[in-house]
Parts: structure tokens; C-alpha cells; sequence
């Protein structure tokens, strides 16, 4: 199984630029204070908008939803899927650790109830940084760094439009603060290059047996993401038909590379 869209040799201003921006920012945000208000004028403003709007937005960056999102890529974008994967063990290391290392407060916990707008699941510790943020831009990293295509002006402002989307969304449901988002950015974005530079060392996308083992694991995520309730009641239903969208997605992936194995 191969993908349409053929990969290219790593550049190294796509892989430093873009998450040296983002952690640069992240520490300005926090060495000049900006966070609360920065946070406050952010999650004021997407009131304008829907609440079901930002819950949706902010779980399809949740790993269910992520992983159903894979399964609709894998007959696309398979070295993109295959990057992802192998980024998320660095991913969980990175963001899990620095996570208990630092242990910051969220902002539902140190600001009063009148100063925030607050969507879905309270929260509490290990703000920093956004898991959720580096999940999207380990994704969207992964298809940008591993396909041409994904690069040009067009999809690549349409990808990094989508992220930003997921970043705002943290803040706008009162999960995160603004130098969480960068931070997360940044941290998916070089977890992100881990996995491409690992996909370069073992092309697993062109290994058929790599390729049943993710579509079975598609299934079983999508299957996961039909049946588990999200923390946002607003997003249930988009991430149900999510989870069935990547079900059939992930089901075709694999009757394809059965019948290749035949």
C-alpha cells in the first residue's frame, strides 16, 4: 500500500522554525505576565461563538478522536500515520513529564468563577503543557513534514488554521493557559519530527504487516471512539460519527491489505 502522495527529504527550517516560534512565544507569554490576561481576553471573546462549537473543536484533538482521524488517513497519508504513531511514545514522555515535573495550576483553579467561561470537565493541575495542542501539531507536523503536498501555501495555511483552532478551543473551554497552547505546540511539532526521522530509519508504511497491524488498531480505536462518552456532552455526537467514519475508513485499509497479502 502506497500513499499519492510521495515523501520528500526532511527540511531543517520545517522542522526547527516552526516549534522554535511557538516555544519562543510560550516563554514570552509567561516571562511577561501575559498569561491572565492574555487568557482572559481570549476566553472572553469566544463566548461570541457556540459552546458545542469549541467542544467539538477541542475533542477532536482528544486521542480517541485523533486516532479515528488516523484511520481516515491510513490509505492517504500512510507514512504520515505511521510518523504520528511513532512520535506518540516521545510525545507521552515529553508531555506526561513535564506535566508532573511542573504541575501548573489550571486556570478554573486559580481564577474566580465570574472571570472565566468554563465548557465540559473541570480540570485541575498539570496545565502545562496542552496535551491536547500537541496531539494537532503532532498530526498536522507529521502530514506536512511527510508530504509535499502538504506544504504548499494553501494546505499548509489550512493546517496550521486548524491547529490554532484546537489551541483557542483549550482556552476557550477554561482548560489552559495561552503559554500552555504554544508550549504544546511546540513540544507535538518536535515529537512530530522524532517520528518522521524514525520513518525515514524504517518505512513500516510500505511494510504490509505494519499496515494490517494499524488498520486492526484502527478499528479498535474507532470502535472505542463510537461507544466511550467524551468529556464534553456537545461533541458527542461528531465524535461518534467520527469514530464510524474512521470504522469504515480503517475497514477498507485493512480488506486492502489482506487482499495485498493474498
Amino acid at each position: 500500500m502506497t500513499s499519492s502522495l510521495a515523501p520528500a527529504p526532511l527540511s531543517p527550517g520545517w522542522c526547527i522554525a516552526p516549534p522554535l516560534v511557538f516555544a519562543l512565544s510560550a516563554a514570552g507569554v509567561m516571562v511577561s505576565d501575559a498569561n491572565t490576561p492574555a487568557f482572559i481576553a481570549i476566553n472572553h471573546w469566544t463566548r461570541a461563538l457556540p459552546d458545542g462549537l469549541w467542544a467539538t473543536i477541542t475533542d477532536t484533538a482528544s486521542v480517541l478522536s485523533v486516532g479515528a482521524l488516523l484511520a481516515l488517513c491510513l490509505s492517504r497519508a500512510p507514512r504520515a500515520v505511521v510518523a504520528t504513531v511513532m512520535a506518540w511514545p516521545v510525545g507521552i514522555v515529553v508531555i506526561r513529564g513535564l506535566k508532573a515535573l511542573i504541575d501548573a495550576p489550571r486556570p478554573q483553579e486559580l481564577l474566580p468563577a465570574d472571570a472565566l467561561h468554563q465548557i465540559g470537565v473541570t480540570l485541575s493541575g498539570y496545565s502545562f503543557p496542552s496535551g491536547h495542542t500537541a496531539t494537532a501539531f503532532t498530526v498536522i507536523a507529521a502530514l506536512m513534514l511527510s508530504t509535499p503536498a502538504c506544504r504548499r501555501a494553501l494546505p499548509a495555511l489550512a493546517l496550521l488554521a486548524l491547529g490554532a483552532l484546537v489551541a483557542v478551543s483549550r482556552i476557550a473551554v477554561g482548560a489552559h493557559w495561552p503559554g500552555d497552547v504554544l508550549a504544546g505546540a511546540a513540544a507535538g511539532w518536535l515529537c512530530a519530527v522524532v517520528g518522521v526521522l524514525l520513518t525515514q530509519r524504517w518505512a513500516l508504511w510500505q511494510s504490509r504487516r505494519a499496515m494490517l497491524v494499524l488498520s486492526v488498531a484502527g478499528v479498535a480505536v474507532c470502535l472505542a471512539r463510537v461507544f466511550f462518552a467524551t468529556g464534553y456532552p456537545q461533541a458527542q455526537l461528531w465524535s461518534t460519527m467520527l469514530g464510524l467514519a474512521g470504522l469504515v475508513a480503517a475497514g477498507v485499509a485493512l480488506k486492502h491489505t489482506m487482499a495485498s497479502t493474498a
